[in-house]
């Protein structure tokens, strides 16, 4: 069984976003009641955050560290991310002793791709026999990205977590909560992941992404999500807008609560259409990118 476990779980090819340089300028917005007038403070922040860099990027600002000193709360995806157990309840779930040969879980138009794939991240095939299709998409991303820079102990969410010292921390969801997502997939959904993964895996280049994540690029990585997701409905559905939905009601009770929350989450679930932005908007909040 690989040994492997992909560090973000959120989407296809989960936004795995390279560094190049020391510097970044990261997207951040604050977030106001739609009423609220000039000169007001602040009622909370959005920060769009990745969960492997390469080690010596300095993602801190001014902008940033002072929204951090002047929040109340931090809420994160995953509060407390224990790797070893995460593990156990990855390789739990994702064996399937009936399942067919990889190659014969995705449609013949992606059969070469996926192929192509396994031979960039030196996966064995026979390897992936017993591993359901959600778990070998995720499998595979992570082999590739051990290929790169990219280092998950260096990922911005839990450097959070770790800055946050005593003061309180929010977690939307458990890491098996996270995985369960993953596992409850329909067949078609989980189909959709690997054949996401083998068919875009030349495009999502780890240099353009970090690119944008560094410029503070917000539509370029939207779009990038997009991408991963556009062409399945039912999987955009369950990775990111179901999800953003339960989030929404945990995040405006901080808010309703005068508790001015610092919400540090995957940068794919900040914008678009079904992103935290549009769903507070619907709520009666504004969310204003912060330059």
């Amino acid at each position: 069984m690989p040994n492997r476990l992909l560090p973000l779980l959120v989407a296809p090819l989960l936004l795995l976003l390279a560094a190049c340089g020391s510097t970044a300028e990261p997207a951040l917005w604050r977030v106001d009641r739609a009423d609220a007038s000039d000169g007001a403070e602040p009622a909370g922040w959005l920060f769009g955050t990745i969960h492997a860099l390469p080690r010596g990027v300095n993602w801190h600002g001014a902008a940033l560290d002072r929204a951090q000193a002047d929040a109340g709360v931090l809420m994160v995806e995953i509060r407390n991310l224990d790797r070893a157990k995460t593990q156990e309840i990855f390789q739990r779930l994702a064996v399937d002793p009936t399942l067919p040969p990889i190659a014969e879980r995705v449609s013949p138009t992606y059969r070469d791709d996926l192929s192509e794939v396994m031979d960039e991240a030196g996966a064995d095939p026979d390897q992936f026999h017993y591993i359901e299709t959600w778990a070998a998409a995720l499998t595979l991303s992570s082999m590739l990205q051990s290929q790169s820079r990219l280092d998950p102990n260096a990922g911005v969410d839990q450097a959070l977590v770790a800055e946050w010292q005593d003061r309180r921390i929010v977690g939307f969801e458990t890491a098996e909560e996270q995985i369960r997502i993953f596992d409850q997939l329909s067949g078609d959904e989980q189909q959709a992941l690997l054949e996401s993964l083998v068919s875009q895996a030349d495009e999502m280049e780890p240099e353009a992404l970090s690119n944008a994540w560094i410029a503070g690029d917000a539509d370029k990585l939207a779009g990038m999500m997009d991408m991963g997701l556009g062409s399945s409905p039912d999987l955009r559905a369950a990775l990111l807008t179901r999800r953003n939905e339960r989030w929404i009601g945990r995040l405006l009770t901080e808010l309703d609560a005068g508790n001015r929350p610092f919400v540090a989450v995957g940068a794919g679930h900040i914008g678009g259409p079904d992103g935290l932005i549009a769903l507070l908007a619907k709520r009666g909040y504004k969310a204003t990118r912060i330059q």
